[in-house]
């Protein structure tokens, strides 16, 4: 499947890279960055609900009114704001708010709903995709309006980049396309693809640009040099400033399908400091912090009445991996045990509070039915203790990733309860550029791995391909432990092709199990999306793979939480 040769990295901060090439991207964004389906496939989908219906409303503050200028900080540069090369978190807030895709998820869930297309059908061999697309849609460059001829030439753009562009392997299966009326688009698979439509709605899917506008700025580099500081999307808002390293501005764009956002401008400036963005916060300099803050820092707004907390679902995993290749972890038996000795529930209390509920899937939050990939083993030390009492090598090295602060008390946490069943454990951190180059490295391999992470989007498939499946050059890029199980390899790629969506769970539950049965692997918590924000922000809508940000072209002034 061409699909198996993409440039599958992921993003800098939290996600994946693959071989040498994918790898050295990865890293290189690190420098910028490092300080910090479900329509059902092979059925049609005719869904066609607006923005409005899919809002989170929250209530419980009094009424109060919220500035329409929203001030706020990121911890590090982003990278440029081009749809096609952009591959990072820190950053999501620009890119969802100057450009849409065809689909996109439902608030809090994984459903695919319209976005840019109204409705969609699939074929039933699963090979073709047929989109109605929105009427009267502008660009932010004056064209408009959008017709199929613009998606094709986005798409077209993003394939003809090649290594270019990290989130390319979006487009990669696909063979041809068809532009059969203005108002529809076709797409022509090379094979099945069961998370097509879940490539489409990620964060980091392929979107709309005016087509007019890239035949004029194409140059000698595919609009690279232009879009660098300027953009070509629909969304709500428009760039008015970028200076890279310094800050952005977005102005609302008056002619957006949705309406006229109430959030008339978003300024954003780099601040690194977290104690700096709170006393900002507290001042009224800032109106929002979008991630980073402990439980301890959430505390100062809590209850106050000027200030509101937001704690949305998110695909964002804390996990534990063993090593199964070499030291103690590599009996079978004994990385079972650990499984059963980790007390989750103490750590997502005692480090997370209400930011984190436990895990009880190898999967993210919402990514298949809740009795599919079971990983919740009963937490019993005993077992542990007793394995460990026959042991003559009882060292352990425990290492945890240093891009959260949290992940440091995880690894304290649970090297005190591997002692207290025996074990001599020692703890250190490593940057993620040392954990993205332990996939496939035998030589540099701990025995255990202390990491929080998240996928690019919300198929089961996303997760598996990336982080689960055995190491090679074109599997398992994050698999950073290279714990492997043959079952799930295959089970993972026959699910990839299904046209059934049953069959696609069925497929991807049965490798989730494989993996859990090896033991090498433990999904500790799931993690929430946490924003501190002014009181008086409403509508809320928040998306589970797209972390630190929220649909600021939906966001009220006037209202409670």
């Amino acid at each position: 499947m061409f699909r198996n040769l993409r440039f599958r990295a992921s993003r800098c901060a939290t996600s994946h890279s693959r071989v040498s090439l994918r790898r050295s991207w990865r890293l290189a964004c690190l420098a910028t960055t490092a300080a910090l389906f479900t329509t059902g496939i092979g059925s049609a989908s005719s869904e066609s609900s607006s923005s409005a219906s899919q809002l989170s409303r929250h209530t419980g503050l009094a009424k109060v009114t919220a500035p329409s200028v929203v001030n706020l900080a990121f911890t590090a540069d982003m990278g440029v704001p081009d749809p096609d090369i952009f591959y990072s978190v820190e950053g999501n807030v620009v890119m969802t708010s100057l450009y849409e895709g065809l689909v996109q998820y439902a608030n809090n869930s994984s459903n695919i709903v319209p976005a840019l297309a109204t409705s969609w059908t699939i074929s039933p061999n699963g090979l073709t995709y047929t989109f109605q697309l929105r009427r009267h849609v502008m660009f932010h460059d004056g064209n408009g309006p959008m017709t199929s001829a613009d998606v094709e030439a986005s798409f077209k753009r993003r394939a003809a980049l090649g290594a270019t562009s990290p989130p390319g392997y979006m487009v990669a299966d696909i063979a041809s396309y068809g532009t059969p009326s203005p108002l529809v688009f076709v797409v022509h698979l090379k094979t099945p693809l069961a998370p097509f439509m879940d490539e489409l709605a990620a964060p980091y899917g392929p979107k709309i640009e005016d087509a007019a506008g890239l035949a004029a700025h194409a140059g000698k580099n595919l609009d690279q040099t232009y879009l660098s500081t300027h953009d070509l999307g629909t969304g709500p808002y428009t760039i008015t400033q970028f200076v890279p390293g310094e800050h952005y501005t977005l102005t609302s764009f008056p002619k957006w399908w949705g309406g006229v956002p109430e959030v008339k401008e978003i300024h954003i400036s780099i601040i690194p400091d977290i104690a700096t963005q709170i006393l900002e916060l507290e001042s009224g300099q800032l109106q929002m912090i979008m991630h980073g803050l402990s439980v301890q820092d959430e505390a100062i707004f809590e209850n106050n009445s000027k200030f509101q907390i937001q704690r949305f679902p998110a695909q964002f995993e804390l996990l534990m991996e063993l090593n199964e290749h070499s030291g103690i972890f590599a009996d079978k038996p004994l990385r079972l045990a650990v499984d059963e000795a980790i007390n989750r529930q103490e750590i997502v209390s005692g480090i997370y509070g209400n930011d984190a509920i436990v895990g009880t899937q190898i999967f993210p939050n919402a990514e298949v039915a809740e009795d599919l990939g079971a990983d919740n083993p009963t937490y019993d030390p005993k077992i542990l203790a007793k394995l460990v009492n026959k042991l003559k090598d009882k060292n352990v090295n425990i290492e945890y990733t240093v891009d959260d602060a949290r992940n440091e008390r995880v690894a304290d946490i649970i090297q005190t309860e591997l002692e207290a069943a025996g074990l001599n454990a020692t703890v250190h951190g490593i940057p993620l550029s040392v954990a993205y180059a332990l996939s496939g490295e035998p030589s540099q391999r701990p025995d255990m791995l202390i990491t929080a992470t998240n996928p690019d989007d919300a198929a089961p498939d996303s997760w598996l391909h990336i982080y689960l499946h055995s190491v090679s050059p074109l599997y398992g890029s994050l698999n950073y432990l290279d714990c492997e199980s043959p079952a799930a390899d295959a089970a993972e790629v026959t699910g990839m092709v299904q046209t059934s969506t049953a069959k696609y769970d069925a497929d991807d539950g049965q490798a989730g199990d494989a993996i859990t049965a090896q033991g090498c692997y433990l999904n500790i918590a799931d993690i929430r999306d946490v924003i501190v924000a002014d009181a008086g922000y409403s509508n809320w809508y928040h998306q589970l793979p797209t972390l630190f940000t929220v649909k600021f072209g939906l966001l009220e002034l006037s209202g409670g939480s």
